[in-house]
C-alpha cells in the first residue's frame, strides 16, 4: 500500500522585502553620518585652544605665527630634525622675529624618556632648555636616562649641578610632563616629531622646503 504524499504550503511572511533603492539610501545615510562625525572630530581637535604658558620658547612673543614642536628624546626622526634642520629654521624664522617657537613637553610612553623630558625642563629653569635638548639628541643611544647621567650632561653644559640635581631628583616637572603628554594626545598627537604651525599640522621630519612652504604660507595669511 503506497503512502499518500502531502504538500506543504509555502510559509508566508508579513515582512516586506527591502527595495534596492531603500538599501542604497540607508548605506548612503550611514556613510554621511560617519563622515560627519569624523569631520566634527577633526574640527574639535584642530580648534581646541592649547595653553602654551610656561613652555620653553624662542622668538618674539608678539609674532603672529607660532610653531609648536612635539618630540620624543628617544625618537631617531626627532634627533635628525633637531641636528639637521632646527639651526637653519632658527636662523631663517626665529632669530628674525618672524615666528615664535615653542616646545610642548611630550613623550611616547617610555618612562625613561619621561625622565629625560623632566630633565630638559629642569635645564629650562637655568635658561638652557634648547642647549640641553640639543645635547640629548646628540647623545641619543650613548647615554642612559638615569638621574646621574642626565645631571652629568647638564654639568657639561655649564648648568649648576646642585640646582639641577635637586630639580630632577625631586621630580619637580613629573606632573607637568605627564599633563603635557595627555594634552598632546587630546590634540591627536600620536607620533613624533609632530608640529603645529599656528593651527596647521605637519607630521614627521619633513624636507626643509616643506617647513619653509608652510611657514611662509602662514606668515602670508597672518599679514
Amino acid at each position: 500500500m503506497s503512502k499518500k504524499r502531502t504538500r506543504t504550503a509555502p510559509v508566508k511572511t508579513d515582512k516586506p522585502a527591502l527595495q534596492p533603492g531603500l538599501i542604497i539610501g540607508i548605506v548612503v545615510a550611514a556613510v554621511l553620518i560617519v563622515a560627519g562625525l569624523v569631520l566634527l572630530g577633526n574640527f574639535n581637535q584642530s580648534s581646541a585652544p592649547v595653553d602654551l604658558t610656561g613652555f620653553p620658547s624662542m622668538g618674539s612673543a608678539s609674532a603672529k605665527v607660532t610653531m609648536v614642536e612635539y618630540s620624543d628624546f628617544g625618537c631617531p626622526h626627532c634627533r635628525d630634525y633637531n641636528l639637521e634642520k632646527f639651526d637653519r629654521l632658527k636662523a631663517d624664522y626665529i632669530d628674525s622675529g618672524k615666528i615664535r617657537y615653542v616646545v610642548h613637553p611630550y613623550y611616547l610612553g617610555n618612562p625613561e624618556i619621561a625622565v629625560a623630558a623632566e630633565a630638559a625642563l629642569c635645564a629650562n629653569d637655568q635658561n638652557q632648555y634648547f642647549e640641553y635638548e640639543h645635547a640629548l639628541f646628540q647623545n641619543q643611544g650613548q647615554i642612559t636616562y638615569d638621574p646621574n647621567s642626565l645631571t652629568d650632561l647638564a654639568v657639561s653644559l655649564g648648568l649648576d649641578r646642585d640646582t639641577f640635581r635637586q630639580c630632577l631628583s625631586g621630580r619637580k616637572y613629573q606632573g607637568e610632563v605627564e599633563n603635557g603628554r595627555q594634552a598632546a594626545l587630546k590634540r591627536g598627537v600620536n607620533s613624533t616629531p609632530t608640529f603645529f604651525v599656528n593651527n596647521r599640522r605637519v607630521e614627521g621630519n619633513q624636507p626643509y622646503d616643506v617647513f619653509q612652504q608652510v611657514l611662509d604660507q602662514e606668515l602670508s595669511i597672518a599679514q
